[in-house]
């Protein structure tokens, strides 16, 4: 009878579909049976099973079975365990061949019975000979083929989380509340900086890792656990003397496998790239500006060097026409001098000088001196008024000298400043930017120190209402760097973080006092208490750590407080 005219095929029609999803293309199957009556039965019962499109394939021995395996690739295998003596090495030699699918082994009931029976390895499911039947050879195929393949798939996955995470440098963690305990992956110890081993930490040991400030919101974000459809967010910031902090986020979910289980969290941690990207623009404007000065100063230095030979040369008297006349006094052409020029201390500032060039006459008469014929054509010759220029050299020279070199000072006494016409740096008046960048010239002109600043979002800054208190507060922290610090290298950055301004001065001094290295010790002893009294009464705060290798990071805070914005007290 054919399979269209079996009784079954109505039944197969009207049959409901079954629990697990059926099975597309053609089965291969292979049966390692030597008996022949269960061959016999078997092939029977996948007859008149529901599985229409199959291929039976039936051999003796696990020899001939290698063989087939080599030349045909099969779905699945049947295999009579009691006719084998050792039925693990012999599915060892099948899993050798280059079988991995999936392996029903057939055996009697009284061997299922026995309780000294030990069920070879490798085996995915036992079936019994004495109740084998359409259906139950039919749901064990189904069923066998459905759990390898979710087990393949889930490898697959497994394999390209691992890759995902290895490749967005995302760590994975489970915490158990009940045990305090957390386990780690590679990279979340990398990411909080612990040792390889060992990967599992208490949550003491996690929240030590954490930034200071950043403690309390890490453990009220897990102690609040276990709660029902509850999710971790945090962020926090990982304790190190490296600038920036490495910023991450803590992301987790409540978890449980089944009611034997421990309640648990899983989750990933991840780094924010936000402050760190800041930090690189911050770092490359840096780069610019330092850039730039050493281009400035190059310029500078060119120029001097050029206004000196000019200066000797005029000097000298004689011009680059009449080398003859070694130091011939300096004759004003036209014109006198006058009384309030004429006392001018600007001789004695040339006479100071230490080098051994050729030093100017005082000029002792008012009267115009007559010029000889000589000079006449040498004014010709030069085509400029040395008059004016020689005063013009007198007075750079002049600028350069410190009235008292030997007087200690405040960075910005301007009682000092040669330029008479010079005004200490206002930001009312010139606004935040520029008298934040005139004091920090200032400071690298009167003390040697290599001081740069870098600013990001000057839009804002110059509508802060409390742009001028950000201005004194770091008037005093540079003014603390050039009277304590000993400082070669100021670098001082200044940028919104949410809603907050931070503004950060690092140096390579000596840094702090030991008795003064705590994030919380008094800042009266070292001039700074007026800074933390201002700070306190707007919201703000200052941080103040030792830096890497030497020197001292000071770091403030202050809420945002824009003019168009919303007002903060």
């Amino acid at each position: 009878m054919s399979q269209s005219e079996s009784p079954f095929s109505k039944d197969r029609a009207k049959a409901p579909p079954p629990a697990i999803r059926e099975i597309r293309g053609t089965l291969f199957l292979l049966a390692i049976v030597s008996d022949e009556d269960d061959a016999a039965t078997l092939r029977a019962d996948l007859k008149r099973s529901r599985l229409n499109e199959y291929k039976l394939q039936r051999c003796t021995s696990i020899e001939d079975a290698r063989n087939m395996l080599r030349a045909c690739g099969f779905d699945l295998l049947f295999l009579d365990c009691d006719s084998l003596e050792q039925p693990e090495s012999e599915i060892d030699r099948l899993r050798i061949a280059g079988f991995d699918n999936p392996i029903l082994g057939l055996t009697t009931r009284r061997n299922l019975n026995n309780p000294e029976f030990v069920r070879p390895s490798g085996i995915d499911e036992f079936l019994c000979k004495e109740d084998l039947s359409p259906s139950l050879v039919e749901q064990a195929i189904r069923s066998t083929i459905a759990r390898h393949t979710l087990a393949s798939e889930r490898s697959i996955l497994e394999s390209r989380l691992n890759l995902s995470l290895e490749t967005g440098l995302m760590g994975s963690w489970t915490y158990y509340p009940k045990q305090d305990k957390f386990l780690l992956d590679s990279i979340a110890l990398a990411m909080l900086r612990f040792p390889p081993s060992p990967a599992e930490r208490s949550l003491d040991e996690i929240v030590g890792q954490v930034f200071p400030e950043d403690r309390s919101a890490v453990s009220e974000s897990l102690d609040r656990f276990p709660l029902k459809n509850d999710n971790v967010s945090c962020h926090f910031r990982v304790n190190g003397d490296e600038m920036p902090l490495l910023g991450l986020e803590l992301r987790g979910k409540i978890w449980k496998g089944n009611a034997f289980d421990e309640t648990a969290i899983i989750g990933v941690i991840r780094e924010t790239p936000k402050t760190n990207e800041l930090y690189e623009r911050l770092a490359e404007a840096n780069t610019a500006i330092q850039e730039a000065f050493q281009a400035r100063e190059e310029a500078l230095r060119k120029a001097d060097q050029k206004l000196q030979a000019l200066a000797d040369e005029i000097a000298h008297s004689g011009g680059p026409t009449m080398p003859s006349r070694p130091q011939a006094p300096f004759s004003v052409p036209d014109t006198e001098i006058p009384e309030n020029q004429a006392s001018e201390p600007v001789p004695p500032i040339v006479a100071e000088k230490s080098d051994n060039s050729p030093r100017p006459k005082k000029v002792k008469s008012k009267k115009p001196a007559k010029s000889s014929p000589d000079t006449s054509k040498q004014d010709e010759s030069l085509s400029i008024d040395k008059k004016a220029a020689y005063q013009e050299v007198l007075k750079s020279v002049a600028r350069k000298k410190a009235t008292a070199p030997k007087q200690e000072s405040l960075p910005f006494d301007f009682a000092q400043e040669p330029v008479a016409d010079f005004n200490p740096p206002n930001p009312a008046k010139e606004g935040f930017i520029g008298a934040a960048k005139r004091m920090v010239a200032m400071t690298r002109k009167e003390h040697g120190i290599d001081v740069s600043i870098s600013i990001a979002d000057q839009q804002s800054i110059e509508l802060e209402q409390k742009k001028d208190l950000l201005f004194e507060i770091l008037r005093e922290l540079i003014t603390n760097v050039v009277n304590h610090s000993k400082a070669n290298l100021c670098i001082i950055t200044l940028f919104r973080d949410e809603d907050e301004w931070v503004l950060q001065i690092e140096d390579d001094g000596i840094g702090l006092d030991e008795k003064l290295k705590s994030v919380n010790a008094p800042l009266n002893k070292i001039g700074l208490f007026q800074i933390r009294t201002q700070l306190a009464l707007k919201g703000g705060h200052l941080d103040m750590v030792p830096a890497s290798p030497s020197g001292l990071i000071a770091r403030v805070r202050i809420p945002v407080s824009i003019r168009d914005g919303a007002k903060t007290n």
